[in-house]
């Protein structure tokens, strides 16, 4: 990366914090943005593949309510050195605190949803097929290259040597560091409807 793009990320890390805060997310309504397709037994059995799906994009200007899964119905299992972050996400300690992300995964391939945008990648170590999309203010193009690496999912703007964002599962949690911020994630539950009389 050079210095002049590693200059434009760094106040964007920094300031993310602020801007999350001043518009907390809404968790997704439906089940199905919290029950992911079931995994077929092995690569050989599975009836839809993750290359079988088309990429997905940030809507022009981000979404309002969370877009419907895009990996829905597809079962290939998850690549082994992986971590399973599967599910929809909340952040309760840290700078990041109450930021929301659904987490879909199928083969190397893992969509984060959360904010507005949809990044959706191959952790396959390349930038063009890693996050082709737009930055959390929705208007700056980025290309970063994703990684499974030590259990973790490493995130690496322009494909530079130092992982920048990252996630991994230490127990029942999901730890996201983005730039110098560590959050820790809750899975949520979907919130069940009732009748109002």
């Amino acid at each position: 990366m050079k210095a002049k793009n590693l200059i434009g990320v760094i106040p964007r890390l920094l300031i993310a914090p602020l801007l999350i805060r001043r518009r907390p997310d809404e968790p997704p309504a439906g089940r199905e943005h919290f029950e992911p397709t079931p995994l077929s037994a092995s690569p050989a059995e599975t009836t839809i593949r993750a290359v079988d799906i088309p990429v997905a994009h940030t809507p022009s200007g981000g979404y309002r309510d969370f877009p419907q899964p895009v990996l829905a119905g597809c079962d290939e299992p998850i690549t082994p050195e992986a971590p399973d972050l599967r599910g929809v996400w909340q952040v309760h300690k840290g700078p990041l605190k109450g930021h929301i992300e659904r987490v879909e995964q199928a083969g190397n391939r893992v969509v984060i949803t959360a904010g507005g945008i949809i990044h959706d990648m191959y952790a396959d170590g390349t930038l063009e097929g890693g996050v082709n999309d737009v930055h959390a203010n929705k208007t700056s193009r980025i290309s970063v290259a994703a990684r499974f690496e030590d259990g973790r999912l490493n995130l690496y703007p322009g494909n530079r040597r130092v992982a920048l964002v990252t996630r991994y599962r230490n127990g029942d949690e999901m730890v996201w560091r983005y730039g110098p911020w560590k959050n820790r994630l809750r899975r949520l539950e979907p919130i069940e409807e009732t009748d109002q009389c």
